[in-house]
């Protein structure tokens, strides 16, 4: 059954707690000089500070919660195999922006995802640098530090502030004069979490991976707004894309321009 809710109050609580924990330690090695390593190409990045959150966000869910399952960049990066199932999974983004967070640049963030049947119940999104703390429980709306959110009214690309980053470079081309703006921050949740709050109107993209996308996007759903697949059905969250918009308006005015490629599933 979709968009069933499922009681997971102490998985909440702790998800919660779990982004709070790291968030210092990520905090503290900001503006220090970075060790850095690289996985699939020279701009796909990977420092110690990832690795290690991942690595003490793990063993926190693994010792509380024995038999959840887990889905991480890092372990992923690994080697260790993307399985989705109906099991209760935990799937993190230990710092979603590691470029930004190579350079020093605040638009950062730890993604705490949780999903039942395949579906998210909740997502903590949380930049420990601006103290800016996102959430979503399915059913129970969007948040910012506490305060509930909600995405804008826009309906028409004139005048929508579209968020695209540098991969969709041939969409950036195409739709740049037709709306009011296009900005780039780096992280797919940030970018998410700005839709989600008002401060942008429409963001897709083509090549990111679960843990990107998947919790953020509920954060979206909560606040009002729309999430679906580049091909217009409902989202898939191994199919590493998706459309995101304030309404379903905007997004139906831009999903038969937007030019697509094929890319592995996770």
């Amino acid at each position: 059954m979709q968009n069933k809710m499922v009681d997971c109050t102490e998985e909440y609580v702790f998800a919660l707690s779990l982004v709070r924990d790291v968030a210092s330690i990520i905090k503290d090695a900001f503006y220090r000089e970075k060790r850095i390593g690289t996985k699939s190409a020279h701009n796909d990045l990977v420092t110690e500070t990832d690795q290690e959150v991942e690595r003490i966000i793990k063993e926190k869910i693994n010792h509380q919660f024995k038999k959840h399952r887990f889905i991480g960049e890092e372990t992923v990066a690994g080697g260790m195999r993307c399985e989705l199932t109906d099991e209760p999974t935990w799937i993190l983004d230990p710092i979603d922006g590691t470029t930004n967070f190579v350079h020093s640049n605040i638009n950062i963030c730890t993604i705490v995802t949780f999903m039942v049947n395949k579906e998210v119940q909740f997502c903590a999104v949380n930049n420990p640098i601006i103290d800016y703390l996102w959430t979503a429980r399915r059913g129970r709306g969007a948040f910012l530090n506490g305060k509930k959110i909600s995405v804008s009214k826009c309906m028409d690309l004139s005048t929508a502030l579209l968020i695209q980053e540098a991969n969709m470079l041939k969409n950036n081309n195409h739709f740049i004069d037709q709306v009011r703006g296009v900005r780039a921050n780096g992280s797919a949740g940030i970018n998410l979490c700005l839709l989600a709050m008002g401060s942008a109107d429409l963001y897709f993209e083509i090549g990111f991976h679960i843990w990107d996308y998947s919790g953020p996007s509920l954060i979206v759903e909560e606040a009002g707004g729309v999430v679906r697949d580049i091909s217009g059905k409902p989202t898939d969250f191994l199919a590493r894309n998706c459309i995101a918009g304030a309404t379903a308006e905007l997004i139906d005015q831009v999903l038969p321009q937007i030019k697509t490629w094929q890319v592995e599933r996770d």
